[in-house]
């Protein structure tokens, strides 16, 4: 029995595979088949893939006069066919619903594994579009489709390609977390061969005088949903033609190490669910440079800049709205134990990027990609011209409960139990990693009917079901407005227009706690009696939805230590008595001391509080502030409908189970003031 299946810690790597899940997908019509600059003309208002342009797919049956199947493209010839695969061509084994693993050797010397999932009916005259599908971090391909949303897509005329991205289940390697230079070739490579194996995809022009492409979507999400940007920013032929990633990064390093505290609860979950679902747990599994990264990050409290720029090259941030990073210097101590690391796309090797449509949808809940990574992704892809649209729901990377992980330990449980059982005699309970999710819809527009109705509307596949009325409306909507889930209640949604999502805010000034903020092991204090700080002239009922943005300063409690260079002097009042021996002394010392006392780190979101109840923080979201001094900083996004009654402010930790290792460090910070403003984003009263 594998390894993977057999360990006590699965437990905590539940969650990560799930994220992954079958979260739909979605394509459009691309401009040819060998341009690795083309666009793609699927977009807002293009009707070349068929389809009505209102999101939600008209039923009709397609033009196919710029349509033609694999197996009658000019030039095509498929002598050396997988044996197992259907042929239109030779018109064996067209029964179609079936499902069978392939595996190829890849580039780097490992094993690449995938599993074909047939459309129910192969469709010889019309073709079969494609939608590759991938799994969660520490997941694994899916290898029967019944009653999940694989199967909507098999119903509707799709073949699938559901991927064991390298290093996991039965894909070998090392895990690169997304590396262009790795995990990229590989998707590469299985596109490639679906080109030369499945006579019976259909393939597109938008003009005749353009060269086809293959009719092709994405589907997955979290790890699931980089695979999809990683594939479409590097592809040379430009094959994708619609992503639908949910709960997926934009930029690893301000997920991983936002506002330079390590999100080290989730980067423990991500070690054990990574090598839980590895090929080759411990003896490979998770690459020695990630491990390294992790390591470091939990013992030293920072990510050097190597690991930066080396989870920076795998976020589709490079691809896109680069900032101009210099990457070169990706130097690990464990180098020696892992493939090369000199990056493939860099200068005028680095691809252009390439507009396609999307429809992206992200978690409120979500606290390993929060809202702020969607809204980077939806940024950068809108503004190169595809029909890119946006929806949340409250759903996503939720942290397991405190019993979950206790759970786990396994032996050690011997020890924990008098501890919890000390607790309840007295009424108390551990505080909870995060609250539990809700349902992946934003008010009644279901994430997957809205993804399966994108991919129709883009794709045309040959037994297309229409969407209903309420999904079709919704997804128009989302052409001009994005969805912000308020709660979990139906109907609990908003449909804002994007210009209100960050720029709209009202600023207020943030009053006085007549408490500080605890820092240091003080901060501990936080998980039972965090810092409520109410905002005047905000209080429900109230909806607020979208980023805010803090404009404050940190103090340190201690004013004279209240900088990162201690000051040594002594009170004139004393140095002025000092004999002259002594006092000649004293100007051999040096001025300040080598001892940092700025090392500040606090927790800062938007929460809500009615009356004697304990404040609630907002979507479980939180900010890092990290040193002393000035801090202009956008909040995490979040989108709540506060009851009557309820008050609106911030909560100030000075450490939460989230960053379960990231508390400040530096004993000279007892604890912290904080002052300034916040904008807060108001969208009805």
């Amino acid at each position: 029995m594998r390894i993977a299946h057999t360990l006590s810690l699965l437990a905590l790597a539940v969650s990560l595979a799930a994220c992954g899940g079958s979260s739909g997908s979605g394509s459009f019509s691309s401009n040819g088949d060998g341009d690795p600059q083309g666009d793609n003309t699927g977009g807002e208002g293009d009707n070349t893939g068929g389809g009505d342009d209102t999101g939600g797919g008209d039923g009709g049956t397609p033009p196919t006069a710029n349509r033609i199947v694999n197996f009658e493209r000019p030039g095509a010839t498929f002598d050396t066919l997988e044996a197992n695969t259907a042929s239109c061509a030779t018109k064996v084994r067209l029964d179609g619903g079936r499902s069978y693993q392939i595996t190829l050797p890849s580039a780097s010397g490992e094993t690449i594994s995938f599993q074909i999932i047939e459309p129910k009916k192969i469709d010889c005259v019309k073709g079969n579009p494609l939608v590759l599908h991938g799994h969660g971090f520490g997941g694994a391909r899916t290898e029967d489709p019944k009653g999940g949303f694989l199967e909507r897509l098999q119903d509707n005329g799709y073949a699938v390609i559901s991927i064991d991205q390298r290093g996991f289940n039965d894909s070998t390697g090392t895990v690169r977390v997304m590396d262009p230079d790795y995990e990229g070739q590989d998707l590469i490579q299985i596109f490639d061969w679906a080109e030369k194996n499945l006579d019976y995809l259909v393939y597109e022009r938008p003009s005749e005088a353009s060269p086809y492409n293959v009719v092709a979507g994405a589907n997955g999400g979290s790890y699931g949903g980089m695979y999809q940007m990683l594939l479409h920013n590097i592809d040379p032929k430009n094959r994708l033609d619609v992503l639908t990633p949910d709960i997926t990064p934009h930029d690893l390093r301000t997920s991983l190490y936002p506002g330079g505290a390590v999100k080290s609860a989730w980067v423990a979950l991500l070690v054990v669910g990574g090598e839980a679902g590895a090929n080759q747990p411990i003896i490979s599994g998770l690459d020695p440079a990630i491990k390294e990264t992790f390591v470091k990050g939990v013992t030293s409290n920072e990510i050097p800049a190597p690991s930066l720029n080396f989870l920076y090259y795998h976020s589709a941030k490079y691809f896109g709205a680069d900032d101009g990073t210099d990457i070169s210097n990706m130097d690990f101590l464990t180098s020696m134990l892992s493939p090369p690391t000199k990056p493939i796309y860099v200068g005028d090797k680095k691809p252009a990027p390439k507009k396609v449509d999307i429809l992206f949808s992200q978690g409120m809940r979500d606290t390993l990609f929060n809202f702020n990574e969607a809204w980077g992704n939806y940024q950068a892809y809108k503004n190169l011209g595809g029909d890119v649209r946006l929806m949340t729901h409250e759903g996503g990377h939720i942290l397991p409960g405190t019993q979950t992980v206790i759970g786990a330990l396994g032996p050690l449980n011997m020890l924990t139990d008098p501890l919890l059982g000390g607790l309840n005699s007295a009424g108390l309970s551990l505080p909870e990693l995060q609250k539990p999710g809700g349902r992946n819809n934003c008010g009644t527009l279901s994430r997957d009917d809205a993804n399966l109705a994108f991919l129709n509307d883009k794709l045309n596949p040959p037994q297309k079901q229409v969407a209903n009325l309420a999904t079709a409306t919704a997804l128009a909507q989302l052409k001009t407005t994005v969805c912000l889930s308020l709660n979990d209640s139906p109907g609990e949604a908003v449909f804002v227009n994007p210009a209100l999502i960050a720029p709209k805010r009202v600023e207020t000034n943030i009053p006085a706690s007549m408490i500080p903020v605890p820092n240091t092991a003080l901060g501990l204090t936080s998980l039972l009696l965090p810092t409520f700080i109410p905002l005047e002239g905000f209080k429900g009922p109230l909806t607020i939805g979208g980023i805010g943005q803090l404009n404050v300063k940190l103090n340190n409690i201690l004013e004279p230590l209240n900088g990162c260079d201690l000051p040594l002097g002594l009170p004139a009042e004393l140095t002025d008595n000092i004999p002259a021996p002594l006092s000649g002394l004293l100007g051999l010392l040096p001025v300040k001391l080598p001892i940092r006392a700025c090392d500040a780190i606090v927790l800062v979101g938007f929460g809500a509080k009615k009356g004697m109840a304990a404040p609630r923080l907002i979507d479980e979201q939180m900010q890092p502030l990290r040193g002393l001094g000035e801090h202009k900083v956008s909040m995490v996004g979040v989108a709540e409908k506060l009851a009557e009654g309820e008050q609106l402010g911030l909560m100030v930790y000075g450490y939460n189970l989230q960053y379960l290792t990231s508390l400040s460090r530096d004993l000279l910070v007892p604890g912290v003031t904080i002052s300034g403003t916040v904008e807060v984003p108001v969208l009805a009263n």
